[in-house]
C-alpha cells in the first residue's frame, strides 16, 4: 500500500512539471527570453527583450549622446563646467553583472520574473577632482557622489553642488574704497548691479568685461575707466594676484596716480584678477548719494597689507614756442600752461606671521604736458650805443642779453646741479619710449 502511494505521487510531481514548466519554456520561445524580465534598465535604458552584445550597443549609444553635454556643477553663487568625457564608463561590467543578477537556475521555476534597474559604474578622471578642489568653497567627497549618481543613470546635466558652511562665511570687510562720480557719470549705475555680490572663488579668474558683459556698450569709456580704477584700487589692498591691468597713461581726479585702470572693449582692454587665498571673497558694489563704494568681504583678515605709491623720476616739462604776427614786439601769450610728468611705481606690502614680502604692482610712466607759449614774430629796432674803450676786452658776467630776438633779456636755464635734489625723486628733462628706455632732452 505504502509502495503504490508513493509511485501516485511520482506521477503527480511528474503530470506537474509537465504541465506547467514545459509549456512555458515553449511560450516563451527559448529560456533566455523567460530570463530576461520586462522593465529592467541599465543606466536608465530600456534593455527589455535584448541579447547581450544588443543591450552593450544601446547602452554604449546612450552614454555618446548624454557625453555631447558638459555637466553643469553650480552651487554658492558660483558655477564650473565638467568635461562628460572625463567620466568613464564600464558598460561590459555593468551588462555581466545584469546577466548574473537576473539568470534562474532551471529548476526554478516557481521564481517571480525580477525587474531591477542598475546604474552604469564610472570612473572620475584626476581632472575633475582638481577642478573641484580650486573651487574651495565645495563639500569635494560629496560633490563627487553627487556626481558620479547623476553620471551613473544618465540624468540630467544640473548638479547642485554642496558647499561647506564654515567657509562660505564672509563676516569682515577686508577691502574698501569711495569715490566721488566723475561729471558724466549717468551710466555707472547701469553696471554697478553686476558687480554686487559677485563670488571670489578661490583659484578662479575675474575678468571685469566678462562679469559686464553685453552691458559693456551701454556705457561710455570714461565710467567704465572710473569703475575698473575704483575696483582695481580696492583688489590693490588684497592678495589677490592682478592677471591684467591698463594704465590711463593721465591722472584723474578721482584717484592717485598709479591706481588708476583703463578698461575698452574694442581694445581688448581688460582689469583681470585671481582669489590666491584660500577664502572666499564677496564683492559689494553700492551706490551712496554721488559715491561709488566698492567693497571685499571675507572669513577674516589674516595679512596686513598696504600699498605705497613712489614716483622714482619726475619729468619737467619743456617750454614750446610759437610765434605770430599779431603780437606787437616783445609780447608773448601762454597757450598752455605747462605739467610735470613721472614714472610711477607701485609695490604692495604684504606681512603674514612676522614675514613682509614687498611685490612691485606696476611701473606707470605720465608724460609731462609742455608749456606752449606764442611770442611776437616782429623784430625789434637795434640800437646802437657808442661806448668808451670800445674795441677792449670787456667781460660782464651779469650781463643779460637778448640772443633770440623777443626785445627781453634771456632767462639762463637751470643746470643739471639745480636739478638734483637731496632726497625725493630725480628730475630729468625728457620721455620715455615705447621700449621703457628714457631719452632726455634739455629744457
Amino acid at each position: 500500500m505504502k509502495t503504490y502511494i508513493k509511485v501516485i505521487g511520482l506521477l503527480v510531481v511528474i503530470v506537474l512539471i509537465v504541465g506547467v514548466y514545459i509549456p512555458l519554456l515553449v511560450l516563451n520561445g527559448t529560456v533566455y527570453a523567460e530570463e530576461s524580465p520586462g522593465g529592467s534598465t541599465i543606466g536608465g535604458v530600456s534593455i527589455e527583450g535584448l541579447e547581450r552584445e544588443e543591450a552593450i550597443q544601446v547602452i554604449r549609444d546612450s552614454v555618446e549622446k548624454w557625453q555631447e553635454t558638459p555637466l553643469v556643477i553650480g552651487g554658492g553663487g558660483i558655477e564650473q563646467e565638467i568635461d562628460t568625457h572625463d567620466l568613464q564608463f564600464d558598460i561590459e561590467q555593468v551588462v555581466a553583472q545584469y546577466e548574473k543578477l537576473t539568470k534562474k537556475p532551471w529548476y526554478a521555476f516557481w521564481q517571480k520574473e525580477k525587474t531591477v534597474h542598475m546604474p552604469i559604474p564610472l570612473t572620475v578622471n584626476k581632472s575633475i577632482v582638481q577642478q573641484m578642489e580650486k573651487m574651495g568653497v565645495w563639500d569635494i567627497e560629496k560633490n563627487l557622489q553627487k556626481i558620479i549618481i547623476q553620471a551613473s543613470y544618465l540624468k540630467n546635466h544640473e548638479v547642485q553642488a554642496v558647499t561647506n558652511p564654515e567657509f562660505m562665511r564672509t563676516d569682515e570687510r577686508i577691502a574698501f574704497q569711495i569715490a566721488d562720480f566723475p561729471a558724466d557719470g549717468e551710466g555707472v549705475s547701469k553696471i554697478i548691479p553686476l558687480l554686487n555680490d559677485v563670488m571670489l572663488v578661490p583659484n578662479q579668474t575675474i575678468s571685469l568685461l566678462s562679469l559686464f558683459g553685453e552691458q559693456v556698450g551701454a556705457v561710455n569709456d570714461a565710467d567704465l575707466d572710473f569703475v575698473a580704477s575704483i575696483l582695481y584700487s580696492v583688489i590693490l589692498q588684497t592678495d589677490y594676484e592682478i592677471l591684467e591691468r591698463y594704465s590711463q597713461q593721465a591722472n584723474p581726479a578721482y584717484i592717485q596716480q598709479g591706481i588708476e585702470a583703463d578698461v575698452n572693449a574694442t581694445l581688448a582692454k581688460d582689469l583681470q584678477f585671481i582669489n590666491r587665498s584660500h577664502q572666499l571673497g564677496k564683492l559689494k558694489a553700492t551706490i551712496e548719494g554721488n559715491q561709488l563704494k566698492i567693497e571685499i568681504f571675507a572669513t577674516g583678515r589674516d595679512k596686513d597689507i598696504t600699498v605705497r605709491v613712489s614716483k622714482d623720476t619726475i619729468v619737467k616739462p619743456r617750454i614750446i614756442y610759437r610765434y605770430s604776427d599779431d603780437l606787437k614786439i616783445g609780447q608773448e601769450r601762454v597757450e598752455q600752461e605747462g605739467k610735470e610728468g613721472a614714472r610711477v611705481e607701485v609695490y604692495r606690502s604684504i606681512v603674514e606671521d612676522g614675514a613682509t614680502e614687498e611685490q612691485l604692482i606696476s611701473r606707470d610712466y605720465y608724460a609731462p604736458q609742455n608749456r606752449i607759449v606764442t611770442r611776437s614774430s616782429k623784430e625789434p629796432v637795434t640800437v646802437t650805443t657808442p661806448t668808451q674803450n670800445a674795441g677792449a676786452n670787456t667781460t660782464d658776467p651779469d650781463l643779460e642779453v637778448d640772443l633770440d630776438g623777443n626785445g627781453l633779456p634771456d632767462i639762463k636755464p637751470s643746470t643739471p646741479e639745480e636739478s638734483k635734489q637731496e632726497d625725493g625723486p630725480e628730475i630729468v628733462y625728457g620721455y620715455y619710449d615705447k621700449g621703457g628706455n628714457f631719452v632726455q632732452t634739455s629744457p
